[in-house]
């Protein structure tokens, strides 16, 4: 077995993170340590944890945001002692119970330590037209057709990776020397950019492919999936003032890091990717 611990980020839904917690697999809050961070004004009901005795729940008095939320439940993980690291937030539905052993497996076969769930993005699936959409508008796109990734790379034993263009976190995978060696989620984005800076750090790194392609498992759309209406119920999207006002002033403090704007980084071949896949396998896997 091997050693991970699950993380859950929940603000104020709690049919989602009930649907979520159900669908986790068995061991995890009891033998696999489970962090639950609330964001949120609305208490957990007990009943969404009974049978569960390896369970921390962290309690923020006032919402703190996303990056903060998250990094409150890597830095309990790390003091749990776990080698491999998962956040979800709360509308993450699980549908195959070896999912997380299927990722930690990819890691340790691939050399990339980190993952973010690729079809969680609308722009990440094919679409009539993607230019009818934009953030603002991304729950109107289709979230039920196949995946598009840009590349597929086959390592063999089963391990196939798919390179998608955008990346979001809903779900994903960290490596605790991802996390001892760039650090944690900037904390001055809030709501808007964070995940972005943070996997761009890991790639400046050398444990992910460069920005554009973005690491995931094929087929992961068949291991876990969005629960339905979760856009349209987040309580950040909802409040769509305050939200392009996080996105533009996060937008200012992405291009003082690193000299551009979130959606203009140096562009990279598809050769050029394929010779840091090498790298990145060579280094992490010798």
């Amino acid at each position: 077995m091997y050693n991970y611990g699950v993380g859950i980020i929940t603000c104020d839904r709690p049919n989602f993170l009930k649907l979520c917690i159900e669908s986790l697999p068995k061991e995890i809050g009891k033998n696999i340590p489970l962090v639950i961070v609330n964001d949120g004004k609305t208490d957990i009901p007990k009943e969404f944890l009974k049978s569960k005795n390896n369970v921390h729940i962290i309690k923020h008095t006032t919402n703190k945001g996303v990056g903060v939320s998250k990094n409150d439940a890597l830095k309990k993980l790390l003091e749990l002692n776990v080698d491999h690291l998962f956040l979800v937030e709360d509308d993450i539905k699980f549908l195959d119970k070896t999912v997380f052993d299927k990722y930690i497996e990819a890691a340790i076969k691939t050399g990339i330590l980190h993952f973010n769930y690729g079809p969680g993005s609308p722009f990440n699936r094919k679409q009539e037209n993607l230019q009818m959409f934009d953030l603002h508008n991304r729950h109107l796109a289709k979230q039920d057709t196949p995946p598009d990734p840009r590349l597929i790379i086959d390592y063999g034993n089963n391990i196939k990776i798919a390179l998608y263009l955008h990346t979001v976190a809903m779900f994903s995978y960290f490596h605790k020397k991802v996390i001892e060696d760039v650090g944690y989620i900037d904390e001055a984005f809030f709501n808007a950019w964070e995940h972005v800076d943070h996997t761009y750090r890991i790639i400046k790194a050398g444990y992910h492919p460069p920005f554009w392609y973005f690491a995931d498992l094929v087929d992961s759309d068949k291991l876990l999936t969005e629960a339905p209406g979760a856009i349209d119920s987040s309580s950040i999207a909802s409040k769509s003032d305050q939200w392009h006002k996080n996105v533009m002033s996060g937008r200012e403090i992405y291009k003082q890091k690193h000299g551009h704007y979130p959606n203009m980084p140096p562009l990279i071949s598809e050769q050029e990717t394929l010779n840091i896949l090498k790298q990145i396998f060579k280094k992490w896997t010798s």
